[in-house]
């Protein structure tokens, strides 16, 4: 896992990573630290939203890092994402829980 560049705060949010689930671990105006069931390969290309409410605040990334979970302990895989693209409701919602 790299070293991280920017401030990132402690955030559970529901998150769909293309048509997968996942939840958030922390979130950053740069990127988010996603917990989920599928394993995605560092490099890929991915899209989704974050649920907010009714909302559905889109995001486009790549999976900067991967740290894979245990399926014995029931724990899910860990993937680091870089946002290439944020919606503007989403950068709102960013921004306001920074405060």
């Amino acid at each position: 896992m790299p070293q991280r560049q920017a401030k990132r705060m402690a955030l559970r949010l529901p998150v769909s990573i293309g048509r997968r689930a996942a939840l958030s671990a922390d979130v950053s105006d740069h990127g988010l630290c996603l917990e989920t069931p599928t394993l995605l390969a560092e490099g890929a290309e991915v899209s989704g939203f974050v649920l907010h409410g009714h909302l559905e605040l889109k995001w486009t990334g790549r999976v900067a890092w991967v740290a894979p979970g245990n399926p014995m302990a029931s724990t899910w895989h860990r993937l680091g994402v870089q946002f290439t693209h944020v919606s503007p409701g989403l950068r709102a919602l960013l921004s306001i829980k920074q405060r």
